[in-house]
């Protein structure tokens, strides 16, 4: 029997065949039930219908069910795309979608009369499978075999499950030899996690971490090629990270990825979208000050935008309660190109984050909020070129060589002054970051806050809270001989278990998002057309007025796209041909109305033989297509 096979045999490998070792997943829809769940909502409602959109690489399907008044108008109405299950392991996204879309045809059908509810509720089934099978890796993509080591060979030495619990966590090697440089050392304050060393407090490594497994293959290394993936949520057009391993050969190069896009692109009426997913813009404000490297698309959201983003936001923080979410890149991310690329107000959530855990005085162990607040932390280096930060000018820099081809050299640099910096800035459209001095008072903070206790690590609150909530998401380090690495410990947090709550929870949480979704719709914009106004001027010649006016909360776009076009106008159509329209435009363009009684008028002086005979047509594709009959009035 090979070496690295009786390894594995011996750690009861043959065991885990029967048994699924995600106990903190039991409760969890697989794709089966899902479908299943879906079919059983949509049988005898008017209000629902299931269909399928897609197919995975592995040929499952990519379900969506619509929400609606009827199956006439759905297309017709404004609508809400809810999109959870881009990354396969946020399967707690899944849940929240199939019981939001429970939670509006049992109690709150009403709203589908004036809005649909697109809700596709698992894009990446083949990625929910193999989380959800007997060994966990915590798998974020599809099934798209890739070569990472670029050896011409696929998955050839991908991770193992050694010590035989059902988890595919990480390896401490103890005495790494010169070759392999230690990373790593136990945190003194708790020996059950890993830290870099901090070189402040004469801290040193003494260990590496690699991912549980052995080297396959032979070739010295471990776990270089396991089983690939495209991330899904890099594979969108904005900012498409395209030197990242699963970025995928192309923007939209999945079919999972191609099929939701379509379904956007086939789909002009959708004014609002919601993607459950690793990804928060709504706890934490979208980037509004930064551009990508081309210096005209935003790399969150555009600066008009923000008050948009803060008013969706403070109805999130209402709903939900939640207070803090991850922070995580969105280069090539659905939701990012539904905003800069589609011009749709795109909100994103993580649904569940780790609860805070109160002390005995019902106060969290960290720095009063309000001292925190008057600390001015700018987290950005001083240039040398006044107050301006270095990371402006790299941004500056990059820019240019992108546009040029050309090296930036010190040479040019030393030319360069904080004037001139200013005016490139102002060309490029880059936005000046500046250093802020800091005053007595803030050092003065500042040393108040090294005074107090040390904030707890993300990982030793992680820890903390599964003690408490008897969660299993740590395996204890266990000792291993490891065939090549020598001694080695395994352990580590378990896969999923910081993504997904346990399932008791899945109900609530639905329910807080069910109250989001339903402020959201609340708040939509509401455009309705306020006229005609009809004056005869004389014999065959008219002064005609009409208002399209926004009553919801929200825009009817949002600034970067009416600023950018990245949608389609509304069109005003005049009947009369040119030559009869005395003032004003036959054909006009509406790019976006603001929120909150936003206007916009039209004015037209015509003559026509037959008033009765003409019209105004507006064609909307977000709002719907009106003809206005024109009449005698004065």
């Amino acid at each position: 029997m090979n070496q690295h096979i009786r390894i594995l045999a011996g750690a009861g490998f043959a065991s885990l065949l029967a048994s699924n070792a995600l106990a903190q997943l039991d409760g969890y829809m697989s794709n089966q039930t899902m479908g299943n769940t879906l079919r059983t909502l949509a049988n005898g409602n008017n209000h629902a219908w299931v269909e399928t959109i897609g197919q995975s690489l592995d040929g499952n399907p990519i379900h969506l069910i619509t929400l609606a008044g009827s199956a006439a108008s759905a297309n017709e109405m404004p609508a809400l795309l809810i999109t959870a299950g881009i990354d396969g392991r946020h399967l707690v996204g899944t849940e929240t979608a199939t019981r939001i879309a429970q939670s509006i045809l049992a109690d709150h059908s009403e709203v589908l009369d004036s809005m649909t509810i697109y809700i596709i509720p698992r894009v990446n089934p083949d990625s929910a499978t193999r989380n959800m099978n007997r060994i966990s890796m915590g798998f974020a993509g599809n099934s798209r075999a890739i070569d990472d080591d670029r050896d011409r060979a696929i998955g050839e030495d991908g991770p193992d499950d050694l010590n035989g619990d059902g988890y595919i966590t990480m390896m401490r090697r103890l005495n790494p030899p010169i070759n392999d440089q230690p990373t790593h050392l136990v945190d003194p304050d708790n020996p059950r996690l890993n830290i870099e060393p901090d070189k402040k407090e004469a801290q040193r490594a003494s260990f590496t971490l690699y991912p549980e497994g052995i080297d396959n293959d032979g070739d010295g290394q471990i776990n270089e090629d396991g089983f690939g993936y495209v991330d899904l949520d890099q594979n969108f057009m904005h900012r498409w990270p395209e030197y990242e391993t699963h970025s995928g050969k192309y923007p939209l190069s999945e079919p999972e990825s191609m099929a939701i896009a379509r379904f956007v692109l086939e789909h002009e009426n959708i004014v609002m979208a919601m993607t459950l997913g690793r990804h928060d813009n709504l706890v934490n404000l979208p980037e509004s000050k930064s551009k990508d490297i081309t210096g005209k698309a935003p790399k969150g959201i555009d600066t008009k935008d923000v008050d948009l983003y803060k008013h969706a936001a403070e109805l999130f923080k209402e709903a939900t309660g939640q207070k803090t979410a991850p922070k995580e890149d969105i280069a090539g991310s659905f939701h990012a190109w539904l905003y800069a690329q589609r011009g749709i107000p795109s909100f994103a959530t993580v649904v569940w984050t780790r609860p805070e855990i109160e002390n005995a005085e019902g106060a969290e162990e960290s720095i009063d909020e309000a001292d925190e607040e008057e600390i001015i932390e700018t987290n950005l280096t001083p240039s040398g070129a006044g107050d301006i930060s270095q990371e402006t000018i790299d941004e500056l820099i990059a820019a240019y060589e992108a546009q040029t081809g050309e090296a930036v050299d010190e040479a040019m640099m030393a030319m360069v002054t904080p004037d001139m910096i200013e005016g490139f800035a102002a060309q490029a459209g880059v936005v000046v970051q500046r250093v802020k001095a800091e005053e007595p008072e803030q050092d003065a903070l500042k040393e108040k806050k090294k005074g107090k206790k040390k904030e707890k690590s993300n990982d030793a609150k992680w820890l903390e809270y599964f003690e408490h909530a008897g969660i299993n998401g740590f395996v204890d380090w266990q000792a291993f001989d490891h065939p090549t690495l020598g001694a080695v410990e395994i352990g580590g947090f378990v896969p999923l278990s910081r993504m997904n709550p346990p399932a008791d929870q899945l109900d609530g949480l639905a329910e807080q998002q069910t109250a989001f979704v339903l402020d959201l719709i609340d708040s939509r914009a509401q455009v309705s057309i306020t006229g005609p106004e009809i004056k005869v001027l004389a014999d065959g010649l008219y002064e005609i007025r009409i208002v399209l006016v926004n009553d919801g909360e929200m825009p009817a776009t949002t600034a970067y796209s009416q600023a950018k076009h990245t949608t389609r106008p509304i069109v005003i159509r005049m009947s009369p041909d040119v030559e009869h329209i005395v003032t004003g435009q036959r054909i006009s363009r509406v790019w976006g109305i603001d929120a909150n009684g936003g206007r916009s008028e039209h004015h037209w002086i015509i003559r026509s033989d037959d008033i009765n005979a003409e019209t105004i047509e507006i064609i909307d594709p977000r709002f719907g297509n009106h003809t206005i009959k024109l009449g005698n009035e004065s």
